[in-house]
């Protein structure tokens, strides 16, 4: 858990390179363990902070804003909870009290990788990922915590907190933008809060 969104924001920005031509910015809760695990199993090359400056066009893979958040609250629980949803807990993260990498917005982690990269972004469905990779890894890979699958219960509890500042920026970058390409500046600065 971090303490703060700069503590975030400040971790190293990677891109995968897929291959000559592919170039694929890994979001957490958005397929970022199947990718890096695959490109470490083949053998693809990680470009780290200013190794991607250069790219003409890197791929993001955006997921449904409801889905991850549930997706990535349910994943902060399972590393720091046992996966209990805790109220008092959720009442913290409603109030952004409490951040987690696997739930912020998927726009932050745009203006993360808008640290090294002004290029063009090309967004894609993260379910066109998984037509370019076998692997459906997880937090839960090689982690000795037993992985339960949620409960509808428990999505409607962690769906229950207003968590439309994590959500709907999202939702207005995938309605505009999603299966099209823009440069990444003009992005940040169009949907800049």
């Amino acid at each position: 858990m971090f303490k703060n969104l700069k503590d975030i924001l400040a971790t190293d920005c990677e891109v995968v390179k897929f291959n000559a031509e592919q170039f694929f910015y890994p979001i957490f809760k958005n397929g970022r363990s199947s990718l890096t695990i695959y490109a470490g199993r083949n053998n693809l090359t990680l470009l780290k902070n200013k190794e991607i400056s250069n790219l003409k066009k890197i791929t993001v893979f955006l997921r449904s804003p409801e889905e991850r958040f549930v997706s990535g609250v349910y994943t902060f629980f399972y590393f720091t909870n046992n996966q209990s949803i805790d109220e008092n807990i959720l009442k913290k993260i409603e109030s952004f009290d409490i951040i987690d990498r696997h739930f912020i917005p998927q726009y932050l982690w745009l203006l993360h990788l808008h640290k090294y990269f002004k290029g063009i972004i090309e967004f894609k469905s993260v379910l066109e990922l998984y037509n370019l990779i076998p692997n459906r890894d997880g937090p839960w890979t090689d982690n000795p915590n037993p992985w339960k699958t949620i409960t509808q219960e428990e999505k409607n509890k962690i769906l229950s907190i207003n968590h439309k500042k994590y959500t709907d920026v999202d939702k207005k970058i995938i309605k505009k933008y999603m299966n099209r390409s823009v440069e990444l500046e003009k992005l940040i600065r169009e949907f800049k809060t």
